[in-house]
């Protein structure tokens, strides 16, 4: 960790943000898993588990903006402790609810709802508590920190479930949101709560405001549509994450916690450790680009895993490969997320910071809808490998068409 990146973890008003930003990571990211191994396993359906998580994406569409908006004139510790504490009651209710299948869908949805507010309070708290300078170090950290979790929730969701059982992994979730109330508690105030009557002028004069800030700068319109991208690629290899486990590299589907996702999310915490690091040396709009074109081959060599069906040089099976290469996608995903984020923040408002995370949380899961029930549906009708190699086709298409539009707009820029 290099030096930039220790002083901003001394910065205790971070480091509390950060802690609370684990702790209820780990809970939801445990939550996550353990739900979409659960539909999985009664269901054996792709699609089923696309249902899931657009239970948990389709909110956003509908609450991102407004609550991104309506953050704004609050005091950002308020909402992070309200959301937290809700969500501990929300997950008793997942506790008491574990075997009711459309009960739990519902709760998703709810949680997901509560989320919205969640977001736009918490990324955007990061330069009211440190300096500018330090901005790409705590991004990184804390996009470290966001994967990290993720890398663990996924991890201990197995094991767990094993130990404890699925219903008694919920205990194990509350006591991590405890943690996180607790953290987000000692924080201080952050901005001050601004007057307003939320009526339906009010909320539309939100979004219109927040939308035409967007609009107007293409820096942070660009890197709203490159977060997007990354955070969608993510749902979508939960969707396919089961299925890959179960037809391509036919493990127990428990097993698909940290043999599937858990190579990619470790992948994601060293990708953003080494942005954080060695990141200023790079122009920010080269990292990106790199990221994007070998997401996309990444992906395809993926999809080619189960061709492999005897072990080369006797330890290299189909199950290492897949294991190196969902390494190397969190890496070259880290490459998209933690300089698109750092660009946000740096070129936002801080009153409008609030309303710009709010359009990404709506975005990521509009967006997503796509990707989400598309690759599950064509890995039910083709099989899991074909959806990797057409998401992998497409996002080279992507990297082209990313590299294309950077130019034009030099081109305008300097003509």
């Amino acid at each position: 960790m290099t030096n930039a990146c220790l002083a901003i973890v001394k910065n205790r008003n971070f480091l509390l943000l950060w802690l609370g930003q684990i702790t209820s990571q780990l809970a939801l990211n445990m939550l996550y898993f353990v739900l979409a191994i659960q539909v999985y396993d009664i269901t054996r359906s792709n699609t089923a588990v696309s249902v899931l998580l657009l239970a948990f994406g389709l909110p956003a569409i509908v609450f991102g903006v407004v609550a991104g908006g309506i953050v704004d004139y609050f005091d950002k510790r308020s909402i992070l402790v309200f959301c937290n504490i809700t969500r501990i009651f929300l997950l008793l209710l997942f506790f008491i609810f574990a075997k009711h299948l459309p009960i739990l869908y519902l709760l998703s949805i709810v949680i997901s709802i509560l989320t919205q507010l969640f977001i736009p309070a918490e990324g955007p708290s990061i330069p009211h508590l440190v300096d500018s300078k330090q901005l790409l170090a705590a991004n990184s950290l804390f996009t470290t920190s966001f994967y990290l979790s993720t890398v663990l929730g996924f991890i201990l969701a197995g094991p767990f479930m094993r130990i404890f059982g699925n219903r008694n992994i919920y205990l194990i979730m509350i006591i991590l949101m405890l943690l996180a109330f607790y953290f987000v508690y000692k924080l201080p105030r952050i901005t001050e709560k601004k007057k307003f009557t939320l009526t339906l002028p009010f909320i539309t004069e939100t979004i219109k405001g927040g939308i035409k800030f967007i609009r107007s700068n293409q820096r942070i319109e660009q890197s709203l549509i490159l977060m997007t991208f990354a955070q969608a690629l993510i749902a979508t290899l939960s969707v396919l994450a089961p299925g890959f486990a179960d037809k391509v590299l036919m493990i127990d589907l428990v097993d698909a916690s940290y043999l599937v996702m858990g190579p990619a999310a470790l992948g994601l915490v060293l990708g953003a450790l080494w942005v954080g690091s060695f990141g200023n040396k790079f122009l920010k709009g080269k990292i990106i680009l790199v990221g994007i074109l070998f997401t996309g081959v990444d992906l395809i060599l993926l999809s080619l895993v189960s061709s492999v069906t005897k072990p080369i040089f006797f330890i290299i099976n189909n199950l290492f490969l897949a294991v190196i290469l969902l390494f190397l996608l969190g890496i070259f995903n880290s490459f998209i997320s933690v300089p698109a984020n750092t660009i946000l923040q740096e070129d936002s408002h801080s009153d409008m910071l609030g309303r710009v995370y709010g359009v990404l949380t709506a975005l990521t899961s509009g967006v997503s809808f796509l990707p989400v029930v598309f690759s599950g549906i064509l890995a039910d009708a083709f099989g899991v490998n074909r959806a990797l190699t057409i998401l992998g086709t497409v996002i080279i298409g992507a990297s082209f068409y990313h590299y294309w539009q950077k130019r034009r707009i030099i081109t305008i820029y300097n003509s």
